[in-house]
């Protein structure tokens, strides 16, 4: 019997009109929840720094199942706001992975976990393009179309029922579905935070993706979750190369597959800052941390830094500087990081 489920997690149109001056992240020392990352706990922070730039990260993640076959599609979106909260710079990426499975539970993940910049030409999109544009170009189209923009604004751009644009002028450079990139900057506008940014910073993206699942055969007695690990970073450097501000974040998607080799996709996916104190982690910290915390150290802990040394930051827990803010394994973090730094 097949299936077909489809999951959008984003920020709702209505909820972005509130976009103003305003950020959310998690809160450690409260047990309340507020804003619209589900149940984790979290707490609206009045950015009240006349003039503060602000950097922000947004992850949306949509899983599809039909029969032995699955899909999942993971959006990024790094914004850098300028001083009027308005959109100074935007970066997008998109990763799209597929997973089947036969009737005996064993389940065939891909080999290539680029996202669609990472592919650059590799993916096949200006070929069949009307503009023959590839993916990064008419993905760039639209950040720029977005460039000075209010959040309010931008969340409330209109597309059709394909999720095209309508307006005339942003589809003479892009003719791609934007619908799923505009919410995924708006949830990257109302997570900003002042991190350190300035004018003149350039705003930067960075995605690693892996295999995360631990086995690849369903039996009787256990399902396969076959699970993607996705660290993803937005950072700004200044005119040096030195990185200013940084947020990174990690999501974890999955589907489940069972011994017959059916696939089922999960009804929600949260990253593990949107999870907040909900991840666990706490208890188990030598430090007392949660991992946003963690990685909000880490973060900090870039700052100052060039690409090289970044790249050179030892993976053994041997920095002792790090060590005080970050315990976690930054392996990935750090891989992020580099690819956002990576010359384009």
């Amino acid at each position: 019997m097949s299936m077909s489920n489809k999951k959008w997690f984003c920020m709702a149109a209505a909820a972005a009109l509130l976009l103003t001056a305003c950020a959310k992240r998690p809160d450690s020392s409260s047990g309340s929840s507020s804003g619209t990352m589900g149940s984790s706990n979290v707490t609206s922070t009045s950015q009240s720094t006349s003039g503060a730039w602000r950097t922000g990260l947004g992850i949306l993640t949509e899983t599809t199942d039909q029969d032995r076959t699955g899909k999942i599609n993971t959006i990024a979106a790094a914004v850098l706001l300028d001083g009027e909260g308005k959109l100074a710079h935007v970066q997008l990426d998109e990763l799209e992975v597929n997973i089947s499975a036969d009737g005996n539970g064993a389940v065939t993940m891909p080999t290539d976990y680029r996202t669609k910049r990472q592919k650059g030409d590799d993916y096949p999109l200006a070929a069949a393009s009307s503009l023959k544009k590839g993916w990064d170009e008419q993905a760039d189209a639209f950040a720029d179309y977005l460039t000075g923009m209010t959040p309010e604004q931008a969340a409330k751009l209109e597309t059709d029922p394909d999720g095209r644009a309508k307006d005339a002028d942003l589809l003479s450079g892009c003719t791609i579905a934007v619908d799923r990139y505009r919410d995924a900057v708006a949830k990257a506008c109302e997570n900003a935070e002042a991190l350190g940014a300035a004018k003149g910073d350039e705003l930067a993206l960075g995605v690693e993706a892996s295999n995360g699942s631990s086995s690849l055969t369903a039996t009787d007695d256990r399902d396969v979750n076959a699970q993607l690990d996705i660290t993803v970073v937005a950072l700004t450097k200044d005119s040096d190369g030195r990185v200013t501000s940084a947020v990174g974040d990690m999501t974890e998607p999955a589907l489940t597959v069972s011994a017959d080799g059916g696939v089922s996709a999960p009804d929600e996916v949260r990253s593990k800052r949107e999870q907040g104190d909900e991840y666990g982690m706490r208890q188990a910290s030598s430090l007392g941390k949660e991992w946003y915390e963690h990685s909000e150290g880490f973060c900090s802990y870039l700052k100052g830094k060039t690409a090289q040394e970044i790249n050179a930051i030892p993976d053994d827990g041997s920095d002792a500087d790090l060590a005080a803010l970050c315990t976690i394994s930054v392996d990935d973090l750090q891989k992020a990081a580099g690819k956002a730094l990576e010359d384009r």
